[in-house]
């Protein structure tokens, strides 16, 4: 009796622990998911919203293409004719006949041909309508994930500068309390620590945002995913590549605004085409078969047959189909306008991304190579300075503001130059899954 009830309590303690495994193992496998910088833009693909409705909706003007292209469903005509009125019978009269018939209208020679090119751009529009958005669409993570490498890796600075402002608030209390230093110094140090505070929790908020605004665009409806960002080791990361030569001809060549426009100019040129076959008449074909019954002598009445074509003339068409085909050359013309306009937007936004590459590389190489170096070297000097008494205490204070100003210019500078290369892949309609190492 012993044993078995001994191994009943292991069956019941084996069990507990098994519950327990699964209480905290399986809801942070469903409801957390860790996200670094390429499985992002891999999920972003996949759930964002406003990516699957262009998707379904380039998929509906693919099904377009072979409803436009066919012909108008025929009609079938069923009739009773010639009746006489003061008697129903379908052998009084010679002219009684029961009548089936079919009838189908053809448009102009060539209309068919072109509703289904334009069927075929509205298509290839909306395709590039979806590139365009997943571009945008990764650009928009990268960047988001870049400004959080860039708040954390200023926060871990915050921190170096608050151990620096501790060991002088605990030197100058000491001083304080031996009468050699001034409490205002200790209240100045408070306040510099209590400003970072300040930092600490505006950046916590912020980089809690964007994580927020993260999971929307990652399709986190509900807002019940946690997702814990992985961090972007910003010390891992070289300013080193500029925009290779022929970069702006590719993207006047891949830019899918500009593919955009180009193809609404040739969808125009069809419109007009179509217009201008709106001149010419509709068709309509049918073939009718007219049975009549025998005499009431009984004799054989012979069926009928007839062919007709009904034409649509567009008697009114100068003040009709004139003005219409106007309308659409002058759409036409706006199309060509508009798209003058975004190739000389385009050329002007790669202008700035070669300037703006070239100020962050050269901003980014004079605060680590010159003025960072110099500063923390002074700021040692400082703090040595500092504690023998020949160092003024503001001054001091003046070059740990300015370690921790200059060094957040350089993570800024690397931030900044890693999203304007990722903008340059925006401006490609590139789709393809970046990592560190393309953006650089």
């Amino acid at each position: 009796m012993i044993r078995i009830y001994d191994m009943k309590l292991i069956y019941t303690i084996v069990l507990d622990i098994l519950f327990l495994l699964i209480g905290i193992i399986v809801p942070t496998q469903t409801w957390s998911q860790a996200l670094d910088f390429t499985s992002a833009q891999s999920k972003i693909l996949e759930g964002n919203f406003k990516l699957k409705a262009l998707h379904q909706q380039a998929e509906q003007y693919k099904s377009r293409i072979t409803q436009v292209s066919s012909l108008p469903d025929p009609k079938v005509k069923l009739g009773l004719n010639n009746l006489p009125v003061s008697k129903l019978s379908f052998n009084e009269s010679d002219m009684s006949s029961k009548e089936i018939g079919i009838y189908q209208m053809f448009p102009p020679f060539g209309t068919l041909s072109v509703k289904e090119r334009i069927a075929l751009l509205e298509y290839r529009k909306a395709l590039e309508i979806y590139r365009m958005n997943q571009a945008y669409y990764l650009h928009i993570i990268r960047s988001h994930f870049l400004e959080i490498a860039y708040w954390k890796e200023y926060l871990k600075l915050i921190e170096e500068i608050k151990k620096y402002l501790t060991i002088l608030l605990d030197i100058q209390k000491s001083r304080s309390i031996a009468g050699i230093g001034m409490v205002s110094d200790v209240l100045k140090i408070s306040v510099e620590l209590s400003k970072l505070d300040e930092q600490i929790i505006n950046i916590n908020a912020t980089t809690a945002e964007i994580e927020k605004n993260i999971g929307y665009l990652l399709g986190d409806s509900n807002s019940e995913k946690k997702y814990h960002i992985a961090d972007i080791n910003f010390n891992n990361i070289k300013i080193q590549l500029q925009p290779e030569n022929g970069m702006g001809e590719r993207v006047m060549r891949e830019n899918p605004e500009l593919q955009l426009l180009s193809l609404q100019i040739i969808m125009d040129e069809e419109l007009v085409n179509l217009k201008q076959k709106d001149i010419y008449p509709d068709v309509e074909l049918g073939i009718s078969y007219m049975q009549r019954d025998k005499t009431p002598q009984g004799a054989n009445r012979d069926d009928m047959f007839s062919i007709m074509a009904t034409f649509n003339i567009p008697a009114w068409f100068m003040s009709k189909n004139i003005p219409a085909i106007h309308e659409m050359k002058i759409k036409k013309g706006e199309s060509e306008a508009q798209l003058n306009d975004k190739k000389q937007e385009i050329s002007f936004a790669l202008s700035t991304i070669t300037l703006n590459t070239e100020k962050w590389k050269l901003l980014y190489e004079l605060y680590s190579q010159q003025v960072i170096p110099q500063l923390e070297a002074m700021l040692q000097a400082d703090i040595a300075n500092f504690r023998t008494g020949t160092t003024e205490f503001m001054k001091l204070i003046d070059t740990i503001r300015m370690v921790l100003q200059y060094k957040q210019e350089q993570l800024n500078s690397i931030k900044e130059y890693c999203k304007v290369v990722s903008f340059l892949h925006f401006l490609l309609g590139d789709t393809s899954i970046l990592d560190l190492d393309d953006i650089q």
